[in-house]
């Protein structure tokens, strides 16, 4: 197992196991997640879809440290409070294929739009 899939079952394992945020009922099969623990902040979780991961990189290109590339060149999140929301927002809005979704602390898709 390479230390990017350790880092994602990591992060993904964190963010089933709390309870301070709730969780979707749309998270994607094959997600990388994590759980932002900036308050006041509205985005609190963010989930890669892997599975529509095409290798973009753009995401890395605006906001490397928060998302990172695995040796499969799919996207996954480093650290999920290395920028503010506004990068955050602008990183996901930079991935072609919107694989990036972005929720509130109740569980609301705040991107992309639903």
């Amino acid at each position: 197992m390479s230390n990017a899939q350790e880092h994602i079952d990591k992060l993904n394992q964190e963010a089933e196991n709390q309870t301070e945020v709730a969780t979707p009922a749309d998270i994607p099969e094959g997600k990388a997640e994590a759980i932002r623990t900036k308050e006041g902040d509205p985005v609190r979780r963010v989930v890669v879809d892997r599975q529509a991961c095409i290798g973009a990189q753009s995401c890395v290109v605006v906001a490397d440290g928060l998302f990172k590339m695995d040796d499969k060149n799919l996207a996954y999140i480093d650290d999920p409070n290395a920028y503010d929301e506004d990068m955050m927002l602008m990183a996901a809005q930079s991935c072609p294929v919107l694989a990036i979704h972005l929720y509130d602390k109740e569980g609301k898709k705040i991107f992309p739009e639903v």
